[in-house]
């Protein structure tokens, strides 16, 4: 890793992002999409109830672009003064490559699983919508420490779950995910990949400033 302190900037390749993420998705991504179908499936509900609805898609999509650019900054913000100065440059390959992995897959799988499924079954099975959020926020931010995320990562997890809960939440029903998938997609990618990209650029004008 690098970090403001260091006279060196350590790459990150699309190689190095398929070391970590073909596991991943072995492991997370395929059981976490899976499982809410199954449980669709075994008590005949319809798509709907996992949030896989598709009315006033381009509202949808304007309100999540929105959002979500507003919390890719924020979550690089955190990312460069909250949990610490260190960095890998991801290469425009490698940026590319993860955008598409928490665009694309990430970002949907995690918001089916937590928002669409979880949520949702804790409300059906408690009767109160405040369980089904409690218990899908509190599981979603804490379930980040088992990837060994640093208590100042999961804090901003915490926070971003509560904006996650709220887009989703306050739509009128039936509620869709696609709008909090844009949200988180945007999220992840501005902690994870851009705000690499940032910091380097930061680095790079203090190192200038320097010599």
């Amino acid at each position: 890793m690098s970090s403001v302190k260091s006279s060196q900037v350590v790459r990150s390749t699309v190689t190095d992002s398929w070391r970590w993420m073909w596991p991943d998705i072995l492991l997370r991504i395929i059981p976490m999409g899976i499982i809410p179908f199954i449980y669709i499936a075994l008590l005949h509900l319809p798509l709907s109830f996992l949030g896989l609805t598709f009315h006033n898609v381009p509202q949808q999509v304007i309100l999540g672009l929105i959002v979500g650019i507003a919390m890719a900054a924020f979550s690089t913000l955190y990312r460069m003064y909250i949990v610490g100065p260190w960095f890998r440059w991801p290469t425009i390959g490698d940026h590319i490559f993860q955008g598409f992995f928490y665009l694309f897959i990430n970002g949907p799988v995690e918001e089916l699983f937590f928002r669409g499924f979880m949520l949702e079954a804790v409300t059906q099975w408690t009767g109160w919508l405040g369980w089904g959020w409690l218990v899908s926020t509190a599981a979603y931010t804490l379930y980040h420490r088992l990837g060994k995320w640093s208590w100042r990562s999961v804090g901003g997890v915490g926070l971003a779950s509560l904006v996650f809960s709220l887009v989703y939440l306050l739509q009128p029903s039936p509620r869709s995910l696609l709008v909090v998938i844009i949200v988180h997609g945007f999220t992840t990618s501005g902690f994870l990949s851009w705000g690499d990209e940032i910091l380097y650029q930061r680095w790079k004008h203090k190192q200038a400033r320097v010599e």
